[in-house]
C-alpha cells in the first residue's frame, strides 16, 4: 500500500465522541442495509467489517465509508 493510500485509508486516531445512543442507531442503519441488501442477493464481504465498525464507533462518517469500501475492494484485487 502506497503513504497516499494508506493516509486516505487511515481511520481518525481521536474519534469523535459519540453517546451509546448514537452508537446503536448507528448499528442499527448497518443492520438494515446489511438484511435490505440479502434480499437483492448482496452480502458483504468480511472483510470490510472494520470499515462498518469504524462507522459504528464514531471514527469515520458515512460520507467516508463507500470511498473506503472501494478503495479496499480495489487494493485487494491487485
Amino acid at each position: 500500500m502506497t503513504m497516499a493510500i494508506a493516509a486516505e485509508t487511515r481511520i481518525r486516531s481521536t474519534p469523535v465522541r459519540i453517546s451509546a445512543e448514537e452508537i446503536e442507531r448507528r448499528r442499527d442503519i448497518i443492520r438494515r442495509v446489511d438484511h435490505e441488501n440479502l434480499l437483492e442477493g448482496q452480502r458483504r464481504h468480511p472483510e470490510t467489517d472494520h470499515i462498518f465498525e469504524a462507522f459504528i464507533n464514531g471514527e469515520i462518517e458515512v460520507s467516508e465509508m463507500m470511498p473506503r469500501l472501494k478503495q479496499y475492494l480495489a487494493n485487494q484485487t491487485r
